[in-house]
């Protein structure tokens, strides 16, 4: 097995992982992540090594959603490196589906997997999309413009009653979308279908160009009362703490429950008092992602549940000084800063509040047909 780079700056690099004798190879792109080092464990990279088939990582330094001026210089290389291969095939999930569907084209690849991609976060092209706004806000979309070549066809893998669908619509006229709908499996759709242990498979398929997306998306559904992130879907759309709260106790009792079902369970257990079972549950997380910066926002979240600002205080300046942090950390910091300085803030701003505000919100948003309210399990 043969690892080298294929092309490398400050900030981008195209990774090779070869030898395998394989007549496809896949390309992978990041999905949003919390470590700036390039040379870190790429997306798909020891999978696919151990697979047997040969691979191109390309790893970005930010979660810059791949708005960075050697970019197309980037795809360039790899679309040259590629072509001594029957086939090839673009990988991603998130970020990493958006790169995967509109740059595939770009790195030779006439196929894609995307795994709850974007078509975009620039508002002008989405203006519905506000998860990742302030990636949005300091990002120059030109290289999304420059760079931009689609995929002949993109399996997508997406949660029809998620914002996700909007993008997978907008994919339609630029290429030939195969629908994976798969409900209430949540963003991204990755962590649903590793926790079926039916992701790894239908990348080897993908490989082999066996992939049947309909055989996929049929025994994910029939199955999909096994996976931890089902039950957090319905839980997040849960029209009732107590609902809300029970369905998170379900993804937790799954036994391939991980990172997002635990620290998910935090929230609703904490909102219901129960911060001994919050902290337990964030205990389990850590200790199978140690110093994770979801751990720690949730650890944030109960500690100012529970009235103590200091450590809350404490666990958000630690994540804004993460290599990579986000502004919604920035924005929490000044918010419980303000709390613990002034009093009537603090009341007008406790978490018990802003809980029956964001209901009366939920409750205008239903009226107004925005939202499909759970009412139990699926």
């Amino acid at each position: 097995m043969s690892i080298f780079d294929i092309h490398r700056t400050n900030g981008l690099v195209a990774r090779a992982v070869t030898g395998h004798g394989s007549t496809c190879c896949v390309v992978t792109f990041e999905p949003l992540g919390h470590s700036a080092n390039l040379d870190r464990q790429a997306f798909g990279q020891d999978f696919l090594a151990r697979a047997g088939i040969d691979a191109v990582h390309v790893v970005p330094a930010a979660n810059d959603w791949y708005q960075h001026a050697d970019f197309p210089d980037l795809c360039r290389h790899v679309a040259a490196f590629t072509r001594r291969y029957e086939r090839v095939v673009a990988y991603g999930s998130s970020m990493g589906g958006y790169a995967a569907v509109r740059f595939g084209g770009s790195v030779g690849a006439h196929q894609a997997f995307a795994l709850s991609p974007q078509f975009s976060i620039d508002p002008r092209r989405v203006p519905f999309e506000r998860r990742w706004a302030d990636a949005a806000r300091r990002l120059d979309f030109t290289t999304e413009a420059k760079a931009s070549r689609f995929v002949d066809t993109a399996m997508i893998a997406y949660d029809p009653h998620d914002p996700d669908r909007h993008h997978v619509d907008l994919f339609r006229p630029h290429t030939e979308v195969v629908d994976i709908a798969l409900p209430y499996c949540g963003h991204p759709s990755s962590q649903y279908l590793r926790e079926l242990g039916l992701l790894q498979q239908a990348v080897l398929d993908l490989a082999a160009d066996t992939f049947d997306a309909t055989a996929l998306r049929d025994l994910a559904r029939a199955r999909r009362k096994e996976a931890p992130a089902f039950y957090v879907a319905l839980s997040r759309r849960a029209r009732s703490d107590a609902l809300a709260l029970a369905l998170a106790e379900r993804a937790i009792a799954r036994s391939s429950a991980g990172l997002l079902a635990l620290t998910h369970f935090a929230g609703p257990a904490a909102r219901a008092g129960r911060f001994a079972d919050a902290q337990a549950a964030l205990e389990r997380a850590e200790s199978l992602q140690p110093g994770h910066p979801a751990v720690r926002r949730a650890q944030a979240e109960v500690h100012e549940r529970a009235g103590d600002l200091d450590r809350a205080i404490a666990l958000v300046e630690g994540l804004c000084r993460d290599p990579l942090p986000i502004e919604g950390d920035r924005a929490r910091l000044a918010h419980l800063k303000l709390r613990r300085r002034f009093a009537l803030y603090r009341r007008l701003t406790s978490p018990a509040t802003l809980d029956r505000l964001a209901r009366l919100l939920e409750r205008l948003h239903l009226r107004r047909g925005q939202r499909r309210p759970i009412k139990g399990d699926a």
